[in-house]
């Protein structure tokens, strides 16, 4: 007996073991169920190995070399032209100047959006120095705007060509896309190969790998290919962060890749600079035979990128590598940020992440670690529980510490992303299904007491007065919420026709299963009518979008019945429908009643008036009616149909009411909605008191539909045919009935 005892209990525990694990995965893994918090802090850590790792020394062996846009430019170019924008002549001499030196591939990160505004003579000087370079990159942007409006209306921009922000395009359209995405904290840390234009219909490479194509010979629009896990460029296989983009692998902070500045390219013995106009000799840090740039061979070879290093041009971006001195310290300029991912690529500095598979059996295996070790540590038979416990926290708080410095060493030595999240978290999730497993055998008498009164309150009130005991008080508040009253439509001849038995068994399985829906969806279920049903949302917790999930639920409720009444008819049951109404507004929510015994419940007006809508169901044949409050909160998310505008008994207030059909997306309900034409045009009629031409529609549309508030509307177009109303008729129907 003992032994099946503990095969029992065995296999509680491994079920328990398995639920925590795949609980950790469910909400640890993106392409599951992404959560943003965790996402961001797993991205966090990864900044933090970066600080951990310090600063790569590139040195003398940078392939890339920044070609930096200072102040000193403008203080040295002379006027006219020592102001932004410069002549495009400046930039076609650099090129001239960068190609001569024997740079393999040129990358300018700025945008020449227009032609140049001094003289249309430096465009061409432009124009002629990329063609003859053949080694020219340009910067461009994807024009959001126009993509959306394409994507919106196919026959949109047939003839706009597009040049993606650069006025150099078709020199020889080496383009590439300077956008990159931040993630969700604002933080660069990812690089995409290249982004898809639908205005051009193609793929356009990244700016970096638009350069990678000039450096390695490849066609100007080369795309990398894209395999399961890599991306593949010039033999080079780059693993993928996630589909669509590469984890970059920083080599530092701002500075780090070797910089020349502008002017000192700029600077020939063609080129006058401030200094030399005012001292009158020349300098000529270009081409100096003393120890010019041209002469150092310092560009021969290598990868330039032209691009501003000044904050006020605000091309800066925050990355993963901060130096960790002060806050804001991991800003970068954009052609830094391009330069890294180059680098990358040419150096096979490729950071890899962690499969998907071994993250999860890496989860399963910490989470039983974590359960076994700390539930055998409760074996131990202490008389301070709470020392067993300090120990278990102290066990998993290591395990963490272990597990991240082991994370420090993979990143840093084998270049491998390991997840510290997830693991952690099957540690801790681990720790307190122990902790709960053990809280549940010792405590088994308390949880059978809560759940037996859970069944006579909803859960949601069960907690919330076990966290806030002073709710127990008599009183209440106002609250907007969104309140429901269902109902059996003909119970008394129903039940006339059942033993006394039967009826509470029926009763008792369509209560139940109508109740599900209701706390499923965050409902509070307040009281049982006999076969009625009242529940509200909003109270006692908060519920932002209540009336949505009324309305959900109501939907759900009738199409659960609709189930039920197939297995009836199969049991030769006599088919049963109930009629819901929904309004939502501000009522009095608390605990009601006397001091020995009260209820968790709602009053008020509006109440009243779900109550109603309930009942006016019988008056138009629907199944679902909702207030006009309630209307204007869902009407973006469900299909509804204009009813009536009617006066509630005991009411002076008249309130427009809406049918519920269905959510927006059901094609079922998208269609039968549309074939309502007819009785739409009959009520804009029958609210000008055009009660002829009304009826004629409402006619056609009963033929259609046999609808019965199409019905419900001939009846009245000839009551009033008969019987005009006088002028001040205002179309509000009085509803006379409760």
């Amino acid at each position: 007996m003992n032994g099946s005892k503990k095969i029992v209990n065995a296999l509680k525990q491994l079920v328990i073991i398995l639920t925590a694990a795949i609980l950790t995965i469910l909400i640890t893994q993106d392409y599951l169920l992404p959560i943003t918090p965790l996402r961001e802090l797993e991205l966090k850590l990864i900044d933090k190995r970066f600080s951990e790792r310090g600063i790569v020394d590139l040195g003398d062996s940078s392939d890339v070399i920044i070609v930096e846009i200072t102040q000193d430019a403008y203080d040295q170019i002379p006027p006219p032209y020592n102001r932004w924008s410069w002549p495009r002549f400046v930039f076609a001499k650099v090129i001239n100047n960068l190609t001569n030196a024997g740079a393999k591939a040129i990358g300018i990160d700025i945008n020449f959006t227009n032609e140049d505004q001094w003289s249309p003579s430096n465009d061409s000087l432009m124009y002629q120095s990329i063609l003859n370079s053949r080694k020219v990159v340009l910067s461009g942007k994807i024009d959001i705007e126009s993509e959306r409006l394409l994507e919106e209306n196919k026959s949109y921009i047939k003839n706009l060509k597009e040049n993606f922000g650069n006025y150099f395009y078709h020199v020889d359209s080496s383009i590439g896309i300077v956008q990159v995405p931040a993630d969700n904290d604002g933080v660069f840390r990812r690089y995409l190969p290249y982004v898809k234009s639908n205005l051009m219909n193609k793929l356009i490479p990244s700016f970096g790998f638009a350069v990678l194509n000039k450096f390695y010979n490849l066609p100007k629009d080369f795309t990398a290919i894209r395999h399961d896990e890599f991306f593949q460029i010039n033999g080079r296989l780059i693993p993928q962060f996630d589909k669509n983009s590469i984890l970059i692998n920083f080599y530092g902070p701002s500075g780090t890749f070797p910089r020349v500045k502008l002017i000192d390219v700029l600077d020939d013995k063609e080129f006058k600079t401030i200094d030399e106009l005012e001292i009158g000799e020349d300098l000529n840090t270009w081409d100096n035979p003393d120890g010019g740039l041209l002469y150092t061979n310092k560009f021969k070879d290598k990868i330039v990128l032209i691009g501003s290093t000044m904050p006020e041009d605000r091309d800066i971006l925050p990355i993963s590598f901060a130096k960790g001195k002060q806050k804001g310290d991991n800003l970068i300029y954009g052609v830094e940020f391009h330069a890294n991912i180059i680098q990358n690529v040419i150096r096979g500095d490729f950071l890899y992440k962690q499969s998907n598979l071994s993250e999860i059996l890496l989860i399963i295996l910490l989470t039983t670690f974590s359960f076994v070790i700390t539930s055998l540590l409760r074996k131990v038979k202490l008389h301070l529980g709470l020392l067993i416990e300090l120990l278990n926290i102290i066990i998993i708080g290591l395990s963490i510490y272990l597990f991240y410095r082991l994370s420090v060493f993979y990143f840093i030595e084998k270049k491998l992303v390991i997840a510290i999240v997830s693991p952690s978290l099957a540690l801790i999730v681990g720790y307190f299904s122990s902790t709960a497993y053990h809280f549940l055998r010792e405590r088994q008498q308390n949880v059978l007491i809560k759940g037996m009164f859970s069944h006579y309150v909803s859960n949601t009130v069960v907690n919330e007065l076990i966290s806030n005991p002073d709710k127990l008080k008599l009183g209440g508040e106002k609250k907007n919420l969104t309140i429901m009253f269902s109902d059996i439509a003909n119970f008394t001849t129903f039940a006339e026709k059942k033993q006394p038995e039967e009826l509470v068994s029926f009763i008792n399985q369509f209560l139940s299963e109508m109740s599900e829906i209701i706390i499923a969806n965050d409902g509070t279920l307040d009281k049982y009518l006999g076969d009625a049903v009242m529940a509200f949302w909003g109270a006692p917790v908060e519920v932002p979008d209540h009336a949505y999930k009324a309305c959900l639920t109501a939907l759900q409720m009738q199409n659960r019945l609709a189930q039920l009444r197939e297995i009836w008819t199969n049991k030769t049951e006599s088919s049963i429908y109930i009629r819901i109404g929904i309004n939502s507004g501000e009522v009095i929510v608390g605990n009601i009643g006397g001091e020995k015994r009260f209820d968790y419940t709602v009053l008020g007006d509006n109440v009243n008036l779900a109550s109603r809508l309930e009942g006016a169901n019988k008056e138009y044949g629907t199944s679902i009616m909702i207030s006009e409050s309630t209307y204007e909160l869902v009407k973006d998310k469900f299909l509804v149909r204009y009813l009536d505008v009617v006066r509630v008994k005991g009411k002076t207030k008249p309130t427009a009411v809406y049918e519920l059909i269905n959510e927006l997306g059901d094609k079922k309900a998208q269609e039968a909605f549309e074939n309502m034409d007819f009785y739409f045009q009959g009520i804009e009629l029958y609210k000008h008191k055009y009660f002829e031409e009304a009826l004629d529609y409402f006619k056609r549309s009963y033929e259609k539909l046999k609808d019965y508030p199409s019905k419900v509307y001939m009846n009245r177009c000839e009551f009033y045919l008969s019987n005009p109303p006088d002028d001040n008729w205002d179309g509000v129907f009085e509803l006379k009935t409760k």
